[in-house]
C-alpha cells in the first residue's frame, strides 16, 4: 500500500514538474514570439519611414524642389538611423535617389528661348448655353473664350511639348546696381524644358455670363482647396473641380508635378466694377463685409497654391482703353479705384495685365501713372512677338490668347508652338464667321 502511495506521489511530482517545464517552455516561446513580433514591427516601421521619405523626396524632385528633396533624405536623423538598421539595400536606395537628384540639379541649363505667356478667360462649362445666342451674343464667346473640354485637352499636349509652368514674378529681380530698376532673372530648367507663363483674364464672373454656361464663382471646399460653383442647365447649383481654370490646373499639377516649376500655377487678372472672384464686394450691399472676407480667404488659399493676382484695370472700360483714348484723369480714377477696392482683399501685386491688351509709350503720362502710382513692375499686353522689353523700372511681356479666334484663325502658329488645333477644338463650338 505504501509503495503505491509512493509511486502515486512520484507520478504527481513528475506531472507537476512536467507542467512547470511545459509552462516554462511556453513562456519562453511566447517571449521569443513577442520579441520576433516586436522586431518585425520595428522593421516594418523602419521600412515605412524609408518608403515615405523616398516617396516625398521623389514628388519634390519631380516638382523641381531639388534642395528640399535632398533635405528630406539627408537631414532627418530618424531616417538615417532607420536606413542604417535596415541594411545595405535601404541605404543603397536612399543613396541612389540622392545621386539622381544631385545629377538632375547639376544638369540644369539656362533657358534662352522665346518667352511664352498664354492666357484664357473663364472657361465655358456648357457650350450649349454659351453658343445658343440667347443673352450675350454667341460670336463673342466663340472668339474669345475656351471650353473646359478644350482646356483639358491642351494641358497634356503642352506637357508633352516640354512646357513647364513658371511663376511670372520670377522673371525679374531688383537691379543691384540701379535701385528702382529691374533686370531679367536667369531661368534654369532641365534640358528640353520650356518655361510657360499662364494667366486668366476677368476672374470676376460677371452677371452677364451667368445664364451662359460659365461658373458663378470660386468657393472654398471642405478640403481647403478652391473649387468652382456652377449652375447646371437644369438650374441646380453644384460645387465642382472642373468649372474653370483654377481647379482644373490644380488637379493636373497634382497628378503631374513636373508640369509646374516649384509649384507655379498662373496669374489671375481681376477688374473690380463687379467685385472679385464672383463676389460683389464693391457695391455697398449688406453682405459686402462678409464677402470681402470670403475673397480674402480664397485669395490667400490661391496664393498658397502658386497663383498670383494682377490688376486688369478697375473699369475695363472699352471706350477708355481699347482705343487708348483714356484721359489722365480717367487713368488716375481707374488705377486708384482698383488699389482701394480690390487690392486690400486679394493682396498687393506688382503685375498689371492691360485690358484689351493696350500699350502706350513708356513716356506717356497716363502710362507712367499706372506704372509709378501702381507700383507695377510687370506689364502684360497682348501680342505674339514672344520677347520681353525692359523699360528700366518694369518689363513688358506679351501674351498669346489660346481661344476660339486664335485656334481658328492662327492654327499654324498654334501648331508650331503649342499643339495641333485639331486635337483640341471642341466639336460643340460652332464655325467662326468673321
Amino acid at each position: 500500500m505504501k509503495t503505491n502511495v509512493l509511486i502515486a506521489a512520484g507520478l504527481t511530482a513528475a506531472v507537476i514538474l512536467g507542467v512547470f517545464l511545459f509552462q516554462g517552455a511556453g513562456e519562453e516561446r511566447a517571449r521569443a514570439e513577442a520579441a520576433a513580433a516586436e522586431a518585425e514591427a520595428a522593421r516594418a516601421a523602419r521600412m515605412e519611414l524609408i518608403t515615405d521619405a523616398l516617396s516625398k523626396a521623389e514628388r519634390l524632385y519631380q516638382g523641381y524642389y531639388y534642395d528640399e528633396a535632398l533635405a528630406v533624405l539627408r537631414e532627418d536623423p530618424e531616417l538615417s538611423a532607420a536606413a542604417e538598421s535596415a541594411g545595405d539595400d535601404a541605404a543603397g536606395l536612399i543613396a541612389a535617389k540622392i545621386g539622381e537628384i544631385e545629377t538632375a540639379k547639376g544638369s540644369l541649363v539656362r533657358y534662352d528661348g522665346p518667352v511664352h505667356h498664354v492666357f484664357f478667360h473663364s472657361l465655358i462649362v456648357y457650350p450649349q448655353l454659351a453658343f445658343d445666342d440667347k443673352g450675350h451674343p454667341a460670336k463673342g464667346y466663340n472668339m474669345w473664350m475656351t471650353t473646359v473640354k478644350e482646356f483639358k485637352a491642351m494641358l497634356p499636349l503642352l506637357r508633352e511639348k516640354g512646357y513647364v509652368l513658371y511663376d511670372l514674378k520670377e522673371y525679374i529681380q531688383e537691379d543691384p546696381e540701379h535701385p528702382g530698376s529691374v533686370v531679367l532673372r536667369d531661368i534654369y530648367l532641365p534640358e528640353g524644358k520650356v518655361p510657360l507663363v499662364l494667366s486668366v483674364d476677368d476672374v470676376n464672373y460677371y452677371d452677364y455670363m451667368k445664364p451662359d454656361g460659365f461658373a458663378d464663382r470660386l468657393v472654398m471646399g471642405e478640403d481647403g482647396r478652391v473649387w468652382t460653383e456652377v449652375e447646371t442647365p437644369e438650374g441646380v447649383k453644384t460645387v465642382t473641380r472642373d468649372g474653370d481654370v483654377v481647379p482644373i490646373l490644380d488637379d493636373f499639377v497634382e497628378q503631374y508635378p513636373d508640369f509646374s516649376f516649384r509649384g507655379a500655377k498662373g496669374t489671375l487678372a481681376l477688374t473690380g466694377y463687379e467685385g472679385a472672384l464672383g463676389y460683389r464686394i464693391t457695391d455697398g450691399l449688406p453682405q459686402e463685409a462678409e464677402w470681402q472676407q470670403t475673397v480674402k480667404t480664397i485669395a490667400a488659399a490661391l496664393r498658397s497654391e502658386g497663383w498670383n493676382f494682377a490688376c486688369h484695370s478697375y473699369t475695363h472700360n472699352s471706350s477708355w482703353f481699347q482705343a487708348g483714348r483714356a484721359t489722365l484723369g480717367q487713368v488716375k480714377y481707374d488705377t486708384d479705384r482698383w488699389k482701394e477696392k480690390i487690392e486690400p482683399w486679394v493682396g498687393e501685386t506688382d503685375i498689371y495685365i492691360s485690358p484689351f491688351g493696350f500699350t502706350w509709350k513708356n513716356s506717356d503720362p497716363r502710362y507712367r501713372y499706372i506704372i509709378g502710382q501702381g507700383g507695377y513692375r510687370i506689364f502684360c499686353s497682348v501680342g505674339n512677338s514672344r520677347t520681353i522689353r525692359n523699360n528700366g523700372d518694369h518689363i513688358v511681356m506679351p501674351r498669346v490668347n489660346l481661344d476660339g479666334y486664335t485656334m481658328n484663325r492662327r492654327a499654324e502658329e498654334v501648331k508650331t508652338w503649342y499643339f495641333d488645333v485639331r486635337d483640341v477644338l471642341d466639336t460643340a463650338r460652332p464655325p467662326l464667321e468673321l
